[in-house]
């Protein structure tokens, strides 16, 4: 072996080895910074030297260091191709999905009070009365009230949660109210932990296991199951199990799994918007729609079986509350919310606008020879998008369904949006210390220029491509 050769043998094991070492270590820092929400807790509780108005600033960077090293393992996983790639290949990943999270499992909740929600909503059904007919203010509630202590912004409102989901807050509940909120984390890891494995599946059926580190390892998904607490963890396992009955032409299955999610919350209905106008055959079609309709037919009838009235406070939520919405904020600057039916007539336009071309795009895939997989992929990452994109109030945790979608086709607007979205998170010094909700109007001006882009994006594609289907989408 010549001297040369000795060299460029020497440069490619050093490079491996940082590579190697780059590796390893994001994976360690991303275990550190899912532990160090115990210290973020600590601070929003007023615990420590640090400010509580520091709360927000403090949790963005969280976020943003670990979105940095999750992004940081995506490009240093090593390459398999598709069809060797095993789960064994990304053990590493795997375990460091699973260690993320159990270090959250006693972490008191410093981004969101809606576990407090849930759980009171809950024992108010398990104490045998309606959370969608009586708010947590009412007279009979006061000893109730005073054991669970639900959050003072939401004392006049009732429940706006779906039947399946009252039922798991209920069931956490049931533990008393010492213990409610670790049965209900309990719930939470688990679905978390499913959703990863469910994913891997996926994504291995897919031959894309190389973006394995873009779900297991999501802040998004870590941080809002396991500090946040919210029911969209839930909606999340049901659009990844939807995805595994899918791919394995389980339409019935399917179908009920996106009933389960509805009845969660609603965002996963979306799904069935691409996948029913691109299966091949009526009989296709018709198998997932009904089993989407006896699922949600039989939850929702028990539910009204038992007495309840499953619509809540819906209607008052979206009039009243207003967050992070870049659509609204730009209306409510050109003075066009002067009337009900200007909104309405505005959210409608571009809904059937976007709805028709899902249903065209997904409708062209099965005249193809070949299914255009990455076509689908998009539409259905649209489909679940638009009614977040319409939407008065938009929260971080609204995006999570989206994340296994967007590991099976990663792309820059859609990476940019999960990005974005926790600096929204600005807020919450100034809630935590005096109980004031202003928003600032920077994290929704960046996410209007992105939706702006992602418009201008799609706009040009189309006038350049005769055939856009033929096309490669980037």
């Amino acid at each position: 072996m010549n001297v040369s050769t000795l060299g460029l043998v020497l440069q490619s094991n050093i490079t491996l080895n940082c590579k190697r070492w780059l590796y390893y270590s994001s994976l360690v820092c991303l275990v550190v910074l899912s532990f160090s929400s115990n210290f973020l807790a600590d601070i929003a509780l007023g615990q420590t030297n640090f400010s509580v108005e520091n709360s927000g600033i403090f949790t963005i960077i969280q976020y943003s260091l670990m979105a940095f090293f999750m992004l940081l393992v995506w490009f240093l996983t090593p390459k398999v191709p598709a069809k060797s790639a095993r789960l064994t290949n990304y053990k590493t990943i795997l375990i460091t999905a699973v260690l993320v999270r159990l270090v959250l499992i006693d972490v008191e909740p410093y981004t969101s009070n809606d576990a407090s929600r849930y759980l009171f909503d809950g024992r108010i059904a398990y104490e045998g009365y309606d959370p969608y007919r009586i708010s947590h203010d009412a007279k009979q509630l006061t000893e109730l009230r005073n054991q669970w202590q639900p959050p003072q912004e939401h004392l006049a409102y009732v429940t706006i949660y779906p039947p399946l989901a009252l039922a798991l807050f209920s069931y956490s509940s049931s533990f008393g109210v010492d213990n409610a909120e670790l049965a209900w984390r309990c719930l939470l890891l688990l679905a978390g932990l499913l959703t990863v494995w469910l994913c891997a599946l996926v994504l291995k059926k897919a031959g894309k296991l190389e973006h394995l580190a873009l779900v297991a390892l999501s802040p998004l998904l870590i941080l809002e199951t396991g500090v946040g607490l919210h029911i969209d963890a839930f909606s999340t396992l049901a659009v990844a199990a939807a995805l595994y009955l899918w791919q394995r032409n389980l339409r019935w299955y399917c179908g009920i799994a996106i009933g389960f999610g509805m009845s969660l919350k609603v965002l996963p209905v979306m799904l069935l918007l691409p996948l029913f106008f691109m299966q091949k055959s009526l009989e296709a079609a018709f198998s997932l729609v009904a089993g989407w309709l006896v699922t949600v037919g039989l939850i929702y009838g028990f539910t009204v079986a038992l007495g309840y009235m499953p619509v809540g406070s819906i209607a008052v939520f979206f009039e009243k509350w207003r967050n992070a919405s870049a659509l609204f904020f730009a209306l409510d600057s050109i003075d066009m919310l002067a009337t009900g039916y200007q909104l309405i007539a505005i959210l409608l336009a571009i809904a059937i606008f976007t709805v028709l071309v899902i249903a065209f795009v997904s409708f062209k895939q099965k005249e193809r020879h070949k299914t255009n997989t990455d076509v689908i992929y998009y539409c259905m990452q649209l489909s679940l998008a638009l009614p977040l994109l319409l939407s008065p109030v938009l929260f971080p945790w609204y995006l999570m369904p989206l994340v296994p979608l967007f590991a099976l086709r990663p792309n820059i607007y859609l990476l940019t949006w999960l990005l974005l979205m926790p600096l929204t998170y600005e807020v919450l010094g100034d809630f935590l210390c005096c109980q004031l909700w202003l928003p600032a109007d920077w994290p929704i001006l960046l996410l209007g220029i992105l939706y702006s882009l992602a418009l201008l994006k799609l706009l040009l594609y189309w006038l350049k491509s005769r055939n856009y289907l033929t096309l490669e989408y980037r």
